[in-house]
């Protein structure tokens, strides 16, 4: 009968231990899924905002004009920026930023749309960015850091974008966006 209860008590003691094992491992298998995921839309996010950071403080490089168009939509995105600057032949060249709309998806607190950042050079596509940004907003400011709506009276350019993470379990996920921001002086805005 002991060695009953002795094999009884070492299944029952082993069962738990490899339950122990088996529920650590995959706690860490999704930690490390969820890290995956954040740092890919991370780095989609950084590679995007280093082009947009580079490229807009060329805005009016070597040209007369610099800002022509920039269209919000009813929730203060940016849905057109256009502006002019020279290409690396001396050319001038109108470059546009758009956002299109791409997928919904679902998290915690309802649906959010995602949207595409694209970018064209004189009308034609050059590029683009993430297709998983919940926002993107490019604001003119005036010298003194007030928002204004003339294109002429702007000095300063303020990005911000929010990039979502649409892969995983959101309810079950402590990461779901990532958001950047920065303010700019283009120097070529200077009167």
């Amino acid at each position: 009968m002991s060695v009953i209860l002795d094999n009884l008590s070492a299944v029952l003691v082993s069962g738990a231990v490899l339950l122990l094992i088996i529920s650590t491992q995959f706690s860490a298998q999704q930690a490390t899924a969820e890290q995956t995921i954040a740092y890919m839309a991370k780095m989609s996010t950084m590679k995007m905002v280093d082009y947009l950071e580079d490229e807009l403080l060329l805005v009016g490089d070597g040209t007369e004009n610099a800002i022509v168009d920039l269209t919000t939509n009813s929730d203060g995105m940016t849905t057109n920026f256009s502006f002019w600057r020279q290409d690396d032949l001396g050319a001038d060249m109108l470059v546009t930023y758009t956002l299109t709309e791409q997928d919904s998806v679902e998290f915690n607190d309802g649906w959010v749309q995602m949207y595409q950042f694209n970018r064209f050079e004189n009308g034609v596509a050059a590029g683009g960015g993430s297709s998983t940004l919940e926002h993107f907003e490019i604001t003119m400011l005036t010298e003194t850091g007030t928002q204004t709506g003339s294109t002429s009276a702007a000095r300063l350019l303020r990005i911000r974008a929010i990039n979502v993470y649409p892969y995983g379990d959101p309810s079950d996920s402590y990461l779901h966006r990532t958001f950047w921001g920065i303010t700019l002086r283009p120097l070529n805005l200077e009167v």
